[in-house]
């Protein structure tokens, strides 16, 4: 069955791809700004479809609120150990196409992610 592509939705993708891996919350006041009668359910409702149906990831880490990517090519993160923010890294890994491995885990796919410090955080920590 094919999803309905509705106003609300186009709507908070358009706000997915305009800010940089943002949480819900962040989506929803982005969106508020300029379409204030699409509610906060709704905001998280549409991501969580979003992800499910495979048109954006979820970036999970426990103790920090989920985070979502509308870019859904294989690709790296980095993540900030002061405040948080997120980026992709654009680096060339070996060609992966899933098997088994030694223990007999059926590998299907993988997640990378790097920490360190942002740009912004390591400015502020050189002025204090």
């Amino acid at each position: 069955m094919q999803e309905r592509q509705t106003k609300q939705k186009a709507i908070i993708y358009d706000a997915l791809k305009t800010l940089n891996h943002p949480t819900a919350t962040e989506v929803y006041g982005y969106v508020h700004k300029t379409a204030p009668t699409v509610s906060r359910a709704t905001v998280f409702r549409v991501l969580g479809g979003f992800a499910a149906s495979g048109k954006a990831i979820e970036l999970r880490k426990a103790g920090a609120e989920v985070r979502y990517d509308y870019n859904v090519e294989p690709h790296i993160h980095a993540r900030c150990t002061e405040c948080g923010q997120l980026s992709d890294v654009w680096v060339t890994l070996p060609e992966f196409d899933g098997g088994i491995n030694d223990e007999g885990f059926f590998l299907e796919g993988y997640t990378l992610e790097f920490y360190g410090k942002c740009l912004e955080c390591r400015s502020e920590s050189k002025r204090s």
